[in-house]
């Protein structure tokens, strides 16, 4: 039985780097913990576990630089060496490209009362973008960003949450930013202004409106189901 594949237990790119690695694991973690499978039946506490014991597996492999060197090796050495053209079989047909985050929530529309709050690209206001950026958007670049959600009073963006293909951040008043990667997250959900990651709390919003929230991770969500 093959060895299974660390980048895609931790949802991450072959050539990710440590601290991409490290987040994936957070995220994981959150997401298998057999602690929040014990109100359910033994199999889904096995099947958490098994997950678990291999999102374990994965982060101990690819934090350690000689560990991660070997499996790579590995990893080259299994690939299946291109056989060479062949004659009279019909290619299969490709299929459709995924769509992006930012074509999911093309259109989406909201109230904004009693103060707009809410953005999404190609519509976020330059100023709070940049506001935002400064603030705790270390890595990321203006064209980035596919959502802006600014929980200031005065509407500088330097508290409140990012949103771009690959990852999800936030910074709340006094408090350091905290980033999770997309790829490994299904579900994001709006419960008044409390904001939760698979059920966990991630940042509590005070400006925007809790029915422009909802509909926004309602879709952001969607997406995540669909792509994960």
């Amino acid at each position: 039985m093959s060895e299974e594949n660390h980048y895609e237990v931790l949802g991450v790119r072959p050539e990710a780097p440590l601290w991409e690695i490290e987040l994936a694991y957070k995220g994981r973690r959150s997401q298998y913990h057999p602690d929040r499978y014990a109100a359910g039946d033994e199999v889904a506490v096995a099947w958490a576990t098994a997950k678990m014991q291999a999102v374990n597996k994965a982060y101990a492999v690819l934090k350690d630089p000689d560990q991660r060197e070997r499996f790579d090796r590995t990893q080259a050495s299994a690939k299946p060496t291109d056989p060479g053209p062949r004659t009279e079989r019909t290619k299969a047909p490709e299929p459709p490209p995924l769509r992006s985050l930012r074509q999911a929530l093309e259109g989406l529309e909201f109230s904004n009362e009693p103060f707009e709050r809410v953005f999404v690209a190609p519509h976020i206001p330059r100023k709070k973008l940049l506001g935002a950026l400064d603030s705790y958007g270390e890595r990321l670049r203006a064209q980035d960003v596919v959502v802006l959600i600014d929980d200031t009073v005065f509407g500088g963006a330097r508290e409140g949450v990012l949103i771009t293909e690959t990852q999800i951040r936030c910074k709340a008043k006094f408090e350091q930013a905290e980033i999770q990667l997309l790829g490994c997250l299904t579900e994001i959900t709006a419960h008044g202004a409390h904001i939760r990651i698979h059920g966990e709390p991630f940042i509590s919003l005070s400006i925007p409106n809790p029915d422009d929230l909802r509909r926004l991770f309602r879709a952001v969500s969607h997406y995540l189901q669909e792509t994960n």
